[in-house]
């Protein structure tokens, strides 16, 4: 078999260039949301949902900061987290805020404030 320096340069070169390129800019400012959903099922009791309201609130922070917006789900999210600790009013306005940024969140944000007051008027 013949050694054939030309294609060997060019995987070199490709090889080499492939290491220089850098990592595209996202649309959204995902900051921790991913960990935090993945640390809140499968690390239960290390994402409380006081941990989770701190962090989706710095990474809000953050992504206003940079003038990004946070990816669909991330206000839906910080509302369950307040409906569990029970500040049923930042609850109602994280999930408002949802669907004003996501329109098409609106049918699954709209039942889900429906079972919560569905749920207030069993007890």
């Amino acid at each position: 078999m013949k050694f054939n320096k030309g294609l060997s340069a060019a995987l070199i070169s490709s090889c080499l260039l492939a290491g220089c390129i850098s990592t595209p800019e996202t649309k959204y400012h995902w900051g921790q949301y991913e960990q935090l959903l993945h640390d809140m099922y499968m690390v239960p009791g290390e994402a409380t949902p006081v941990i989770q309201i701190e962090k989706l609130s710095t990474d809000i922070q953050q992504a206003e900061a940079l003038g990004k917006p946070v990816p669909p789900g991330v206000y839906a999210h910080l509302g369950l987290m307040y409906s569990i600790e029970g500040n049923n009013t930042a609850a109602t306005n994280a999930f408002n805020t949802e669907k004003s940024l996501y329109p098409d969140s609106q049918t699954l944000i709209d039942g889900m404030l429906k079972r919560a007051e569905d749920f207030k008027k069993k007890l």
